[in-house]
This record gives C-alpha cells, sequence and structure tokens, in this order.
C-alpha cells in the first residue's frame, strides 16, 4: 500500500470535500435563498430544492448552514443588509426634519419598485406568529419605527401632522406602495401595467409619495 495515501483526509464517494463549500459564491447563494423563501414561503422550500436550483449538492449546504432555519435568518440578514440603506439615509440628512420626512416616504416609494422580494416575504410572514416573524420585528422593523416615531416627533414640533400611527403608515408603504409595484401581474390585469414597467415605475413612486404626503402633512395656515 501507498503509505502517502493514509495521510489523505477521506471523505464519501460521491460527496464535496467539506472545503468545497467555501467555492460557492456566497452572494449568490444568499440571493437565490432569500427570493425562494419570498416565492414559496419558509414551509415550501427545502434545502435539497435549493441545493438543485443552485446545481450544488445537498450536503454543501448542509456544511456551508447546517438547518434551514439557519439559512433562512442569513438570506434575511444579507438581504436587508442590502436594501435597508438608501431609505435609512434620510434619517441622517443635515436637514430640517420636515425635509428629511419627505425625503424619506419619497426613498420608500422609489424602494418599492425594485424590492418587491422584500414586500414578498413580509407580507407572509407578517400573517403569521411565528419565529421569523419575530425576527424581523426585533431586527429590522422596530428599529425602523422607533426612528420615524423620532422624526415625527420632531416634525410636529414645527407643524401639524395628522394623527396616523407609525404601524399604520409603514403598512401604506409597505404593504400598500410596495405591493402596488411588487403584484405586476395583478396591475397588468388591471390595466396599470405600465404605470408598474421598469420605464414608468419611479415616475409613479413619485406621485404615490406626494399623495401620501399630501395626507399626512395637512397645508398650514
Amino acid at each position: 500500500m501507498n503509505l502517502q495515501m493514509l495521510d489523505r483526509p477521506q471523505r464519501t464517494r460521491g460527496r464535496p470535500a467539506l472545503n468545497a463549500a467555501q467555492a460557492v459564491d456566497e452572494d449568490k447563494l444568499l440571493g437565490l435563498a432569500f427570493s425562494t423563501f419570498a416565492e414559496r414561503g419558509y414551509e415550501g422550500t427545502t434545502l435539497r430544492d435549493l441545493s438543485k436550483r443552485l446545481g450544488v449538492s445537498h450536503n454543501l449546504l448542509n456544511v456551508r448552514f447546517g438547518r434551514k432555519e439557519d439559512l433562512w435568518i442569513r438570506a434575511v440578514d444579507w438581504r436587508m443588509a442590502q436594501a435597508s440603506p438608501f431609505v435609512e439615509a434620510a434619517f441622517d440628512e443635515p436637514a430640517d426634519p420636515e425635509v428629511r420626512l419627505r425625503h424619506l416616504i419619497q426613498r420608500f416609494c422609489l424602494w418599492a419598485t425594485s424590492n418587491g422580494d422584500i414586500v414578498s416575504l413580509t407580507n407572509v410572514e407578517g400573517c403569521r406568529s411565528t419565529w421569523r416573524l419575530d425576527h424581523i420585528v426585533e431586527h429590522f422593523v422596530l428599529p425602523f419605527q422607533r426612528r420615524l416615531d423620532g422624526l415625527l416627533d420632531a416634525v410636529r414640533l414645527q407643524r401639524p401632522v395628522h394623527g396616523l400611527s407609525t404601524a399604520a403608515l409603514m403598512a401604506l408603504l409597505v404593504q400598500g406602495v410596495g405591493y402596488y409595484f411588487c403584484a405586476v401581474p395583478m396591475q397588468q390585469r388591471l390595466g396599470a401595467g405600465q404605470e408598474v414597467d421598469d420605464m414608468h415605475a419611479a415616475e409613479h413612486a413619485d406621485r404615490l409619495a406626494a399623495f401620501l404626503l399630501a395626507a399626512l402633512l395637512p397645508p398650514v395656515a
């Protein structure tokens, strides 16, 4: 027997080496995982199905992420880290509170035109009381709501603001504006497909933002 063979790590025939998991692009993997969870729901998604869509072995995903629960958390955290800064930048602008609020609403409506996967996921998870909803609310929704509450309080010190809770305002933005841009087949069937296509979505995002701001901020006498 070749003694050098005894020094080589052994692995099961047909399975990838453990370090093969590192060869898969993580952004690609997490992006596909998130879009699948958003489309099919947590229960409708399996690691085996994801591995087939990626063209990798089932064992590779187990080595890289462990349980499906762990992959869901990683995918959600990764996707939100990508998408959140565009909107939240308005909170930190060196501007008057009302200007920051206007920019925040405008940015959120524009954000909705290209983040339908997040809207889909929150629509699904928001209707059931699960550990996944707890994760979304604790890590993303509540921190945003606290900052929005603070901004609205600052605006109220300067001018009237209609009495709408931040929970209701966020629902109008995510489940209202977000759904409008997310449910493209629905808009097409209603004859409004051109409003949400790539050429016109930004224009209609501005119109929706103006509509919401007019309702939120009454004219100052």
